[in-house]
């Protein structure tokens, strides 16, 4: 019988959980590119080339929503049954945050990318803003 306290049963218990840790964070990190890259593709302005030339108020704007994202896809991770139902709610969850962006640009401010582009931070805080906000609600609506 192992003794819990002795660093033989650490090694074993490590070693078995390693390998679950590596398949969640990698499809994890996986999802979170592929979220970033089609986030940015779905909005009319660059985030990537506007945060190179120093855009304050895109840089905001894009880590409010990935933090947005990530709020929910973390809380699944600590329940999910196994790593394609984790990848089905990151699905849930990418999709939740390209309708906040949707919604805040079509129904409460229509020029509010062209904003961003010119560098308003306040903009690019609310839509970052907006996005954590309703992740964070998500997140708690994502537990059995």
């Amino acid at each position: 019988m192992c003794d819990p306290m002795t660093g033989e049963w650490m090694l074993g218990y490590f070693t078995a959980a390693l390998p679950h840790f590596l398949a969640y964070f990698g499809a994890a990190i996986a999802l979170a590119v592929t979220f970033l890259f089609l986030y940015a593709q779905a909005t009319p302005h660059r985030e990537f080339a506007l945060i190179r030339a120093g855009n304050v108020a895109a840089a905001t704007q894009l880590v409010g929503t990935f933090l947005g994202f990530a709020v929910p896809v973390s809380i699944v991770i600590g329940h999910a049954a196994s790593v394609p139902d984790m990848l089905l709610w990151g699905a849930v969850a990418a999709v939740v945050q390209l309708l906040v962006f949707v919604a805040v640009s079509r129904f409460l401010f229509r020029a509010i990318s062209d904003r961003i582009t010119e560098g308003c931070t306040a903009s690019g805080l609310f839509v970052g803003g907006m996005g954590l906000g309703v992740g964070i609600l998500q997140a708690a609506c994502m537990v059995p």
